[in-house]
């Protein structure tokens, strides 16, 4: 892609990122955006087809870099380190993930977020043979669930305890649960 089309397309999801944290959603019009990023109001409909595409398309953009860095990760099963990676990221990144999470944009947000993880959990577990009553798709959700809870809970309240207690409690709450799980 042409780092001129790159450059404008940031400039403007940086501009939509700092008018959400101002006004909220509902208040942003194309030509606020426009204005802040001191372009005119056909770039901005040249890049994204309205305010809902444009944060569509910045959800999705904070959902894979995100995943990204777990992927860029040496670790991406249920253990500590890989949660602890995810938090060290979020921590570093809170600002916009807690404005992410905290306004009218949550639900999408969360939705999103909440399909990848389940996606990738369902990729790290596996049931052990012996243990038919587990099944994949609840122990998916289950472990999703938990995660996703606890990562909102942490975000929304400010970080109220540090990466590496965030990590060693989410991992004493898992090890009833990952004992009957099997990395592939």
């Amino acid at each position: 892609m042409d780092r001129r089309i790159q450059k404008t397309r940031q400039s403007i999801m940086n501009t939509f990122i700092d008018l959400l944290a101002e006004k909220g959603f509902e208040k942003i019009t194309i030509s606020d955006i426009a204005e802040r990023a001191n372009i005119n109001r056909g770039t901005v409909y040249l890049h994204y087809v309205d305010k809902f595409d444009l944060l569509d398309k910045c959800i999705e953009t904070y959902v894979e870099l995100l995943l990204n860095h777990c992927d860029n990760s040496a670790d991406t099963n249920l253990n500590a380190s890989a949660f602890q990676s995810v938090f060290e990221y979020l921590e570093k990144n809170f600002t916009i993930y807690k404005l992410l999470l905290s306004n009218e944009g949550v639900g999408f947000f969360r939705n999103r977020l909440y399909a990848t993880i389940a996606q990738t959990v369902t990729k790290v577990i596996g049931i052990k043979p012996e243990n038919n009553a587990f099944s994949n798709g609840v122990t998916t959700h289950f472990l999703t669930s938990g995660f996703i809870g606890v990562l909102e809970w942490w975000i929304n309240n400010s970080m109220p305890c540090n990466v590496q207690e965030i990590t060693e409690q989410l991992m004493f709450l898992l090890e009833p649960y990952t004992k009957h799980l099997v990395s592939r």
